[in-house]
């Protein structure tokens, strides 16, 4: 506790002079007299070495010099061959243009703590003896390199749409109304988080890193905007976390107080810029270390701090997160009255103030230990520091994660499904009619029709979920885990597990803060509404179902259950992607992973994509017609085109590059691939006459009308082109099934008949895969199950979720559509 007082009061009077910030002159040069104007490069040798860096930047510093041997022998004429640099050379002069500055403090090899405030004046660990180092690096000339770049949007302004972005609750918009948030100033949110760098050997470390908010969601989460902040080496775990986050919390401070001075080349001026710190996340556990909570295995283990009590076994020590009272034991301290899902509070501020301030006040180890648990904290966190105008307030600022969820939940319905939770000597696991892959044989069944249903994934699906009888103990990736329980197994369970369970697992499905629904970028206060009522009438049911309110069963009932996520805007994707990234930069030791991220948003132009299409491709701006159509698909453009107008030539087109970013292929190409090679992509959500359709594209093709468009008035030449796509329709899926499985199981079959879309009634790709379900109105037939890539709009279809939901609960062608 005097540690972390100790901490709190170093940032209060946080500035750039301090001994902590270890700034050299040119780094506070760098952040108080910033050089105005853009970097400009004009020698060729130099440009070509930086290119030549940042192409070889998962490469090793020997492949950076064997290729600069090669340019200035295969080019020794050339203008500026003698000026390529060395490799040593490149990264000075890198280092000179960004000004990202790294800064080294001691800690101890063990991770037990760093040498930094309270710790300062230590030579040597207490506990350890030797002494190693970590880095943190400088949040602000990051911020700075950002301006440099006009179309990176941070002044961008617009109206508020539906929910899709994180700036849409009062708490922030408040902020900007009320003038705390003005028109220069940065929103920032911190992730925590460990970290497996190396696959074959010891190298687990924890990061933290920075993400600038006022970016669009598209642009915020790439790699050249996500901002390391910091690297604690392992292989342990880190004792006393404060100690080592304090250095860039520290400098987030100081600018706080003094405002960042920025170049932006927008408007080619000078602003002074606040920092707004609105948002720390990590994953359940790793919350503790932003806001002084205790874990979560205490009497008050939410982080929310919503008030829920957990309840224990007896002569245990582990509290549950269970609403519902054991009715057949139940000791004192966990006899408190049944909760209503639907009437759970949100965190109290006021509670938090108190309480902390009574923890702060205690004069006693017992007494400390004592109301620890009784309060649930353990610690003021350093947030406490910071300027208040320039942060939400603990409770609104610390939030959970939709992608650790998705593992914990997995793991969670898994280990109840095949059976192996543990089982208290007075259960009987023999009476778990929900444990329906306990036998080898259904297990391994599962197994291989998931195996079955990957050649029907898209690519832009990222990945195909593999054979979890297989491999879901070695690697099996958080997505796949997203892909296999949130989006196949609703379809792959129907008629398997029994229907109580099943009914129950698909509400969680739909809602649950983080799945179908709040995977969405975009929401409307009706999708959240509906997430609500489904999401408290899980809960409810999970408990009664599975832990079936006895007390040798309270560990079925994991902090997973009741935590809820905020939408995907806030997910740890972002973290593990950078994990990824430091995976590959460090196979060149030297380079540090935020100087080519810095380097790249102060000169964009180094490393912006070619935008134009493919050799093979056509913008739609060619008349290349082959053949007359014949059959069903005559008829059918006949039909589009209406009645006098000639049938014309045409030319098949194979794949379509929609404005969501995903390829749509065509049935055409894709089935000359055998099934085990193929990504499919052939099958599209459409919204024709404002209901939304599925359909399997044959091909696409072009037609020249011949008449003026009517939607261009300039339009003089007497004819226009019209871009459409020959498809074969899908069914509207089984109304009964839908509802039942609160419209998670989208099941339909493909007609005979074939009709021509225009391409922009093409919505997405989505997955279509066959079954054969044994539908509620009793029929059996073949049928294909769709899902549709977490983070896409969902389909809606004007259908009820559930009808008896609690009273109490409210290839070689392309296209590209532009």
């Amino acid at each position: 506790m005097k540690d972390s007082m100790e901490f709190i009061l170093a940032l209060k009077n946080a500035s750039l002079d301090d001994p902590l910030a270890k700034l050299s002159d040119d780094a506070l040069d760098q952040l108080r007299n910033l050089p105005q104007g853009p970097i400009i490069i004009n020698s060729p040798g130099v440009r070509q070495s930086i290119s030549m860096y940042l192409v070889l930047k998962h490469g090793s510093q020997e492949a950076y010099n064997q290729m600069q041997r090669a340019t200035m022998h295969n080019f020794e004429a050339a203008n500026g061959a003698e000026e390529i640099l060395s490799f040593y050379n490149v990264e000075k002069l890198i280092h000179q243009h960004t000004g990202v500055e790294l800064i080294e403090h001691d800690m101890c090899p063990e991770s037990c703590l760093a040498f930094t405030g309270p710790f300062a004046h230590l030579e040597s660990c207490p506990i350890k003896v030797m002494i190693q180092t970590f880095v943190t690096i400088l949040l602000g000339p990051q911020l700075q390199a950002l301006y440099h770049d006009p179309e990176n949007g941070l002044r961008q302004t617009g109206k508020v749409p539906v929910i899709n972005d994180i700036a849409m609750g009062f708490d922030i918009l408040g902020a900007v109304l009320n003038g705390e948030i003005k028109w220069d100033d940065i929103i920032l949110m911190v992730s925590l988080d460990s970290a497996q760098l190396y696959e074959s050997k010891t190298s687990n470390c924890w990061i933290y890193i920075w993400v600038v908010l006022n970016l669009s969601p598209d642009k915020c989460y790439r790699k050249v905007h996500v901002h390391p902040g910091g690297f604690i080496p392992g292989p342990n775990k880190p004792k006393n976390v404060d100690s080592f986050i304090i250095v860039g919390m520290h400098h987030l401070a100081t600018l706080q107080r003094e405002s960042l001075t920025i170049w932006d080349a927008s408007c080619n001026d000078i602003i002074k810029s606040d920092l707004h710190l609105i948002f720390m996340t990590a994953d359940g556990p790793g919350l503790v270390y932003w806001d002084g909570m205790v874990g979560h295995s205490s009497k008050n283990g939410c982080q929310m701090y919503c008030g829920l009590r957990g309840r224990h076994k007896t002569c245990g020590t582990h509290y549950y997160p269970v609403l519902l009272k054991p009715h057949n034991h139940c000791i004192a301290g966990s006899d408190h009255a049944n909760i209503d899902a639907f009437t759970i509070p949100l965190g109290s501020a006021d509670d938090y103030s108190k309480n902390l301030e009574l923890i702060v006040t205690i004069p006693s180890q017992p007494q400390y230990e004592l109301k620890q648990t009784e309060t649930g904290l353990m610690k003021p966190p350093l947030i406490f520091s910071l300027s208040p105008q320039c942060c939400l307030s603990v409770l609104l600022c610390m939030t959970t994660d939709i992608m650790h969820l998705v593992g914990n939940l997995s793991d969670l319905l898994l280990v109840l499904w095949c059976g192996t939770m543990n089982c208290a000597p007075t259960d009987n696991i023999n009476t778990w009619d929900w444990a329906i892959l306990c036998d080898g044989d259904s297990w391994i069944a599962h197994g291989k029709a998931m195996e079955d249903a990957g050649p029907y994934f898209p690519g832009s699906f990222d990945w195909k979920p593999q054979n979890i009888a297989e491999k879901v103990n070695t690697n099996y990736k958080t997505w796949e885990f997203h892909l296999y329980i949130f989006s196949l197994s609703p379809a792959l369970l129907y008629n398997v597990l029994p229907k109580p369970y099943w009914l129950n697992y698909t509400k969680l499905m739909r809602s649950e803060g983080r799945f179908q629904i709040m995977s969405q970028h975009s929401l409307s206060a009706e999708d959240l509404a509906d997430t609500f009522i489904l999401l408290g009438t899980w809960e409810q049911e999970f408990e009664t179902l599975y832990y079936q309110l006895r007390e040798d069963c309270l560990h079925f009932m994991r902090p997973c259950t009741h935590q809820t996520s905020p939408p995907i805007c806030y997910a740890q994707w972002t973290m593990e992607c950078t994990i990824g990234n430091l995976g590959q930069e460090i196979q060149q030791p030297s380079q540090p992973y935020c100087m080519v991220n810095t380097l790249l948003s102060t000169m964009p132009n180094l490393d912006k994509p070619h935008k134009c299409l493919s050799d093979t491709a056509a913008d739609l701006g060619e008349d290349r017609y082959a053949k007359l159509p014949v059959g069903e698909e005559a008829q059918a453009i006949s039909d589009f085109l209406g009645p006098n107008h000639p049938l014309p030539h045409i030319k098949k087109w194979s794949q379509l590059l929609l404005l969501n970013g995903q390829i749509a292929r065509s049935a055409w190409r894709e089935k000359l691939r055998s099934l085990n090679k193929t990504w499919m992509s052939c099958n599209v959500k459409l919204l024709i006459n404002r209901q939304t359709r599925f359909a399997e594209v044959l091909y696409y093709m072009r037609l020249a009308v011949a008449e003026p468009d009517a939607d261009d008035v300039d339009d003089n030449t007497g004819y226009h082109f019209i871009d459409i796509a020959i498809i074969q329709m899908y069914s509207p899926p089984d109304d009964q099934l839908l509802q039942l499985s609160s419209h998670t199981v989208v099941s339909c079959a493909l007609l005979d008949e074939v009709s021509v879309v225009n391409v922009k009634k093409i919505m997405s790709v989505v997955t279509m895969i066959p079954h054969e379900p044994r539908l509620p109105s009793g029929i059996t037939e073949d049928c294909f199950f769709m899902l549709e890539k977490p983070g896409l709009d969902i389909a809606n279809f004007g259908i009820p979720y559930y009808e008896n939901l609690d009273d109490n609960a409210e290839d070689t062608n392309n296209v590209n559509l532009k």
